[in-house]
């Protein structure tokens, strides 16, 4: 029989902690349209599971001066929101390079509410950016996240305190890459974009009399939706694997 003390509920609590954090800014779990009590009840549900292979690590922790089990629950939290925001970046930056496409497109006026959010976004960027929320969990990434909180134990020790240089130029580098990548895969439609654009600039210069901007429109538009149906599925592929990559990479090097 176990005998039930004050560490068999502080342990749970300490790997609750940044656990619980990390959901909350993952994409999909952070999303408004889940209820809280669904989210929370998740969160419980993977640090009960994890805490038993984490159990040893984190208990001789849990005998220290109250002050410093705050401490350890703020360093905890902060872990979490670390690695649970190194995740959200790469989504961060499609939504961004989303709403370019569609800002590009023709459809930017065509403002809505998000499905995955609440801040404002268009039609044509959610095309994009649901897909790749729907493919987070369908590609069993969701899982990864358990096992990269798992093993960020080994890297991010439970009470030890955060290098601000290391995680800065982490958190930069990060940036850059997601970027990058999502400039990358809109670059079609930029391309066409401005080749439109800047083929109809020059027939009215030349033709002034027609008037380019109404004749351009639904060119802008119908192209938009036929480049998107054309990349579109290749570009979640290549999404969803660099995210699956960085999650691993975030497991082993924290």
């Amino acid at each position: 029989m176990i005998e039930l003390t004050h560490e068999t509920l502080l342990v749970p609590l300490i790997v609750f902690c940044r656990v619980g954090a990390c959901f909350m800014v993952l994409p999909g779990f952070s999303s408004d349209r889940i209820p809280v009590q669904l989210r929370l009840f998740v969160a419980i549900a993977v640090a009960l599971a994890i805490t038993p292979l984490l159990y040893n690590d984190v208990r001789p922790l849990t005998s220290g001066p109250p002050d410093a089990l705050i401490g350890l629950i703020v360093t905890e939290s902060l872990a979490g929101l670390f690695l649970g925001f190194m995740v959200r970046i790469f989504f961060l930056a499609l939504e961004f390079a989303a709403i370019g496409m569609a800002n590009l497109a023709g459809y930017g006026s065509a403002f809505s509410h998000a499905i995955e959010g609440n801040d404002p976004s268009t039609p044509y960027s959610e095309f994009v950016t649901t897909p790749a929320v729907v493919l987070f969990f369908i590609t069993n990434q969701h899982v990864t996240i358990i096992r990269m909180l798992q093993n960020s134990y080994q890297v991010l020790k439970v009470g030890s305190q955060f290098a601000l240089p290391p995680d800065l130029s982490t958190i930069v580098n990060t940036f850059g890459t997601a970027f990058k990548l999502t400039l990358q895969l809109s670059a079609a439609l930029v391309v066409y974009s401005i080749m439109v654009n800047l083929a109809f600039g020059f027939l009215n210069k030349m033709v002034p009399q027609i008037p380019s901007y109404f004749v351009s429109t639904p060119f802008v538009v119908v192209g938009g939706l036929i480049i998107l149906l054309q990349i579109d599925t290749g570009m979640l592929q290549i999404f969803g694997s660099l995210v699956t990559q960085a999650i691993a990479t975030l497991g082993q090097h924290g």
